[in-house]
């Protein structure tokens, strides 16, 4: 007999095995129970959770020969052959590679006739999202009008690419990965049910790779199993995961600490050049610093930091957070990690807002700096801002004034303000000037200007001379300038 991997042997078979979705095994046990199935579902959420898995079960709750019931007794015909996957009237549609709507209109075909041998026919179409439009739209009829003893179940990894139209017409339910504690105890009973020794730290280190993924935990198990020949140790999962040796990352944390950048670089070109994966180690330290600041906040210091390190260490965390999220889909992630460590040459050019505020510290372009005195402070904040005064004189003086004022030529100088202006608009300002210097705040001196103007004889004619002398075909003897 084929060996048959963890993941499908030890797949949930009934509601009550499921891991980790509480409230939608509790929803829809309990709408069985009360007769209030409906016609259409969506089940969301990461790979791994048991969207599938639930389905099933769903359908052996409603197709058991014992009757219908939360809880299918596993044992008949029909239970049995929905485990294998090969009942008649389960249909399972890889909406991956099954998208077009013509695969949907030879399901809504389908959707016409009875039940070939249980009481429901159940339509499991896995990847919903991936449908075209055309395929949602002839899948919408069939769920406005769905011909009875038809279930329809959308599983999705990406709620939001399935239609208003079609979610709307379904009960949606939102799976929720499992904590490491739920996934560790799932680990646990498979090697308990096999009979197979194990670590309990290398449990929880295989619980916290999966990612939540209860699918992938049992993988990454099997996995682990093989390569301890039978053993599950820290060791061989350590070594399974690619994790780096723990020397390495104290070293690593030592030179963060001294913020000795070269080293650092250096040892991801190490850790680069003996094969061992960056992701994973980057992930190593970030778990790391997460604790450390979990350990400062509680009991003052960390293996690695103290308390005065900490706003240090969170600026540290959130830029390595940052890489790690960009590295995961960069072609070199080196290179991100690298340009990261850099960034850290510059932790000492930081300043808080507060700072900022208190000290009246100038943010130019290029740099931070730092006003040596107050008295500079107080004299760059006195510094006119001509705009500002403009509108203020206007809101005394009128609107008139204001539009002179911007039309003007305004030199300050250090004893006086000179405003000089066209000569016909100098005594708007002259019957204005105590309100000008009130807000100039020195005195001022109106000067007016003459301007030059020359007068251009105008090339354009009168349309209507033009159309006179074209019609009568005349000629001007005389052109008058007024």
């Amino acid at each position: 007999m084929a060996y048959e991997a963890f993941a499908r042997k030890y797949r949930p078979k009934t509601f009550d095995e499921v891991i980790g979705q509480e409230a939608v095994v509790r929803t829809l046990k309990n709408a069985i129970d009360m007769e209030r199935i409906t016609h259409a579902y969506i089940f969301s959420g990461s790979r791994g959770l048991g969207k599938t898995t639930i389905s099933r079960i769903l359908t052996k709750s409603l197709n058991c020969q014992r009757g219908i019931s939360s809880s299918p007794c596993g044992e008949c015909e029909n239970c049995i052959e929905i485990d294998r996957g090969s009942f008649p009237d389960m249909y399972e549609i890889d909406a991956a590679s099954n998208r077009g709507i013509d695969d949907i209109r030879a399901l809504r075909d389908n959707v016409s006739y009875a039940p070939i041998k249980g009481r429901y026919k159940v339509y499991i179409i896995d990847e919903a999202h991936m449908l075209t439009r055309e395929a949602f739209n002839a899948l919408l009829k069939t769920l406005e009008e769905p011909p009875p003893n038809n279930i329809f179940i959308l599983a999705t990894t990406e709620l939001h690419r399935i239609p208003d139209t079609i979610r709307s017409r379904c009960q949606t339910f939102t799976f929720k990965p499992p904590t490491v504690s739920q996934i560790k105890d799932y680990l646990k009973r498979i090697l308990e049910t096999e009979k197979i020794e194990y670590e309990e730290d290398a449990l929880y280190i295989l619980a916290e790779a999966s990612e939540g993924g209860i699918r992938d935990s049992a993988s990454l198990l099997d996995q682990a199993v093989t390569l301890g020949k039978g053993h599950v140790t820290v060791k061989t999962v350590e070594e399974l995961l690619g994790f780096i040796p723990e020397t390495e990352i104290n070293n690593f944390l030592s030179k963060l600490k001294e913020k000795n950048i070269k080293e650092m670089i250096l040892i991801t070109e190490r850790l680069e050049s003996e094969g061992y994966d960056l992701n994973v180690f980057w992930k190593q330290i970030n778990d790391i610093l997460h604790k450390e600041l979990i350990d400062i906040s509680i009991k003052e210091s960390g293996k690695f930091f103290s308390k005065k390190d900490i706003e240090d260490l969170i600026y540290i965390q959130n830029i390595f957070l940052k890489a790690y999220t960009e590295a995961k889909s960069f072609q070199n992630p080196k290179h991100i990690y690298q340009l990261t460590i850099l960034k850290l040459n510059y932790i000492k050019n930081l300043v808080s807002l507060k700072e900022i505020y208190e000290k009246g510290i100038k943010v130019s372009k290029h740099t931070v700096e730092t006003p040596k005195d107050e008295a500079k402070v107080e004299k760059k904040d006195n510094e006119l801002d001509l705009q500002s005064v403009i509108l203020k004189i206007g809101k005394e003086a009128g609107a008139v004034v204001t539009a002179v004022l911007k039309k003007a030529s305004i030199k300050m100088e250090e004893s006086q303000i000179i405003i000089t202006v066209e000569e016909n608009l100098k005594d708007t300002l002259s019957e204005k000037k105590d309100i000008i210097e009130k807000h100039f705040k020195k005195p001022v001196k109106i000067e007016g200007k003459t301007v030059k103007t020359t007068k251009k004889k105008s090339q354009k004619r009168d349309e209507a001379v033009d159309k006179v002398l074209e019609l009568f075909k005349g000629k001007i003897i005389t052109y008058t300038e007024e």
